[in-house]
């Protein structure tokens, strides 16, 4: 129940007069199942070139770990960073 005013128990009474219902939310809740199981999470270091960097003579590369969400055909549907980094330290 949604409460007009905290001190009145007295309920808003539903919006253009209809009543929520949960079977939208179940549909939702099914078709939301049925995508997770056709999308692929892989973790990757991708390499950042813009964060490398030339320390005491010794290149230092940048890897950062992304959370790459594939479909079915191996489409990159989204990919989020983590706060995760590798460096690669090499002489030039």
């Amino acid at each position: 129940m949604v409460y007009a005013n905290a001190l009145s128990p007295k309920p808003t009474p539903p919006i253009n007069g209809s009543i929520e219902t949960n079977v939208s939310v179940q549909q939702d809740t099914e078709t939301y199942d049925e995508n997770l199981d056709s999308i692929i999470i892989e973790l990757e270091y991708l390499h950042e070139e813009d964060q490398d960097k030339e320390v005491d003579g010794f290149i230092v590369e940048t890897y950062r770990e992304y959370e790459i969400y594939k479909d079915k055909e191996g489409n990159i549907l989204k990919q989020v960073p983590t706060s995760n980094f590798n460096y690669l330290k090499y002489k030039e």
